[in-house]
């Protein structure tokens, strides 16, 4: 159940209800570690590139060890019950060669008053990087569209999707929002679904899109002896009850 509810959030709340490298030359200034810009050729927007070394993070063990083993092969189970954790790190030592990769992430919305910028992508580097919802929306009731640039994966058909669940489950006008602890999913299809168009779609109303995207998505493709990664981890500094750690 806890599986189903979280794929009807990711397939159905996020497409209703519920829910680039190159810059223009013009600097508008600094933002904690971020440079940013207004214009790229591939995106027509604000464009921030994030230089921040993306920080270790932890993993279900499980999911760890079918990320390194078979490139995300197999399905997960949802909850790792043992809670035991791996670490994702650049400098792993492992018999599988980990590549880790760039990604950008774009928000958008076609009513003001729902971003801090109708229109802004973030270059993140190497193994991805952490993205603060607080600094990123500016409202209380409205939809934003999230996609994310994957170009860097040479095969995006093989490429497994992930979601670790970092929020709190929570009632809000009688649905449940938030996927748990220590939970963990096979995404893909209803991934490649939703960014193959508009987008992930999430609704800022009571903090709906805080629930619904915390914690961390995981891209991977094997290749050979090798397996490629990135990922992108979503917070609230200003709402961290909902989350499940701080």
């Amino acid at each position: 159940m806890i599986k189903l509810k979280f794929i009807l959030v990711l397939s159905l709340a996020l497409l209703g209800r519920a829910m680039a490298s190159d810059s223009a030359s013009n600097n508008h200034g600094e933002d904690k570690g971020h440079g940013k810009t207004e214009h790229s050729a591939e995106f027509k927007g604000i464009t921030i590139d994030v230089r921040d070394t993306p920080s270790d993070f932890k993993l279900p063990g499980k999911l760890w060890n079918t990320l390194v083993s078979d490139g995300g092969g197999a399905t997960a189970d949802g909850h790792d019950k043992k809670q035991e954790h791996g670490t994702a790190s650049k400098e792993e030592k492992i018999d599988t060669l980990i590549v880790w990769l760039p990604v950008e992430v774009s928000f958008s919305a076609k009513q003001s008053g729902i971003l801090a910028h109708e229109s802004v992508q973030y270059n993140l580097p190497r193994g991805g990087g952490t993205l603060d919802t607080a600094k990123i929306t500016d409202g209380d009731k409205g939809t934003f569209y999230l996609k994310f640039n994957l170009n860097e994966f040479s095969n995006p058909s093989a490429m497994k999707v992930y979601f670790v669940s970092n929020a709190k489950k929570r009632r809000v006008d009688g649905e449940i929002f938030g996927a748990g602890c220590n939970v963990y999913f096979d995404v893909t299809k209803a991934f490649q679904k939703l960014n193959s168009g508009e987008g992930l779609k999430f609704n800022i109303t009571d903090n709906r899109h805080i629930s619904a995207m915390s914690g961390h998505f995981i891209f991977v493709q094997t290749e050979k002896d090798k397996v490629y990664l990135s990922q992108v981890e979503f917070t609230d500094s200003k709402n961290r009850d909902y989350l499940c750690k701080i």
